[in-house]
């Protein structure tokens, strides 16, 4: 078996708490809307569902312009008024500015990370647009980062690790990668040979059909036992 060279990571949610920025963006938008009577967080998790579901199926578009679309939707389910489609922008950017920026680290995530770089690269592998990440809480950490806008296509697509694995210049048995999202991660990295640690944080179950993880563990602790640091 390959030595790990590097240590690749899905981002939101695996390093960060994203539902708390999240819903902390959807409490603004709802806000700015006089609507602050409605679930932030019940409609965060139904944007997301529906955001999630967009991107995964049609052809490649920005992350902002399929945010946009699935807000507009969950807002309409809501029974919120008809957004003005030149409100619907700056709305969707207070949504992703919740969610980039005031999404805070799992709280074992910067010492580990830490700990982590001083032996290997590290790089992100993230289904968002490059300049909303730049903005995230942990992006100090990642000399580099590949995103779902410069592959062009969404995790699982093998676009995305394909392009991670180039730009680290390593054969996919030589990286490690951990991820939260399995549908995202484990069905996206395994079919190329990448070894995956799935943190399961919420202590989900895999489907039957689905690929298995090389590691399972509760958070980024489990770390220390498959890289011995």
């Amino acid at each position: 078996m390959d030595a790990i060279k590097a240590v690749t990571f899905d981002y939101f949610g695996t390093l960060v708490d994203v539902d708390a920025g999240g819903t902390a963006g959807m409490a603004q938008v709802l806000s700015r809307l006089g609507r602050g009577d409605l679930d932030a967080a019940a409609l965060y998790l139904d944007w997301d569902m529906r955001n999630v579901q967009l991107y995964r199926s049609s052809a490649y578009r920005r992350y902002r312009e399929v945010a946009a679309e699935a807000l507009a939707a969950t807002l309409a389910e809501a029974g919120v008024e008809q957004v003005d489609t030149d409100q619907l922008p700056p709305l969707t950017e207070t949504l992703l500015t919740g969610l980039v920026e005031q999404a805070p680290p799992h709280p074992e995530v910067p010492e580990i990370l830490a700990l982590l770089a001083a032996k290997y690269p590290l790089m992100p592998i993230t289904n968002m647009d490059s300049d909303l990440f730049a903005r995230s809480r942990l992006a100090s950490f990642f000399p580099s980062v590949t995103t779902a806008e410069m592959a062009r296509a969404y995790k699982p697509s093998e676009r995305i690790f394909r392009l991670a694995l180039e730009r680290l210049a390593l054969a996919p048995g030589e990286v490690l990668h951990a991820s939260l999202a399995s549908w995202a991660d484990i069905d996206g990295a395994k079919p190329l040979g990448m070894r995956v640690v799935w943190i399961n944080r919420t202590g989900d179950r895999l489907g039957p059909w689905q690929p298995r993880p090389d590691h399972e563990f509760a958070d980024l602790n489990g770390l220390r036992e498959v890289l011995a640091f």
